[in-house]
């Protein structure tokens, strides 16, 4: 539309005896084609990040229809899919056994993870994020409470100072998911936690939790 116009105006302007005028013009038209482009752009890419929430309620919908009208829900969904991206290396929708073994030694430092990975695969060898998201429903710490939260949070994160915090928001064991993903929201606006260190120590015990169950020490 605007090299339309522009074609337009430079023939008209192509008759006339003022070359500054059409020099000004000319540059006007010019800097108005790259502002409408840029604009054009824009919503291109806010319509991605719709597109890409949109599939990712439509996918847990299909996995678990009760749940998926449950903003916590989709919350907790939407952390356990982004666990099993973290995992599948090859992004081709399940997570082997290979997978796995590198996640537990480069991510969680396990130096013997085999009888983690074993627990976790059981007799799948691939599983898919429907498969997480079932294996995570079915475990005891999904049904915690928030005093086994509380629990949790002491004896085996060794974060006492937030217990304060998780007992207000009434964190329990169905929101563990959240915790185990990078999410600055949750863990800076809402739970305040300013020490990075602290922040990952949080991330890599309930990521070990989700996975494979409460830890013995509990």
């Amino acid at each position: 539309m605007f090299f339309t116009i522009y074609t337009r105006i430079s023939l008209f302007l192509q008759h006339t005896t003022d070359m500054e005028l059409h020099k000004s013009v000319t540059l006007w038209i010019f800097c108005l084609c790259l502002i409408g482009e840029s604009t054009f752009e824009k919503p291109s890419s806010a319509t991605g990040e719709s597109q890409n929430g949109e599939n990712g309620i439509s996918e847990f919908c299909r996995i678990d229809d009760p749940l998926c009208k449950d903003d916590n829900a989709v919350l907790t969904f939407e952390a356990i899919r982004s666990i099993h991206k973290q995992m599948d290396d090859d992004a081709n929708g399940n997570v082997d056994v290979v997978e796995t073994d590198g996640f537990l030694r480069e991510d969680l430092n396990y130096h013997d993870p085999k009888a983690k990975h074993n627990s976790f695969h059981g007799d799948d060898q691939f599983i898919s994020v429907e498969d997480l998201w079932n294996s995570w429903k079915g475990s005891e710490v999904y049904n915690w409470t928030v005093d086994e939260v509380v629990k949790w949070l002491i004896t085996y994160v060794e974060l006492p100072q937030y217990v304060d915090t998780f007992r207000k928001l009434g964190f329990n064991g169905s929101v563990m998911p959240r915790l185990a993903v990078k999410n600055a929201t949750l863990t800076v606006s809402i739970l305040k936690i300013l020490d990075r260190s602290h922040v990952q120590k949080l991330q890599l015990k309930a990521l070990d939790t989700v996975l494979f169950g409460p830890p013995l020490s509990m």
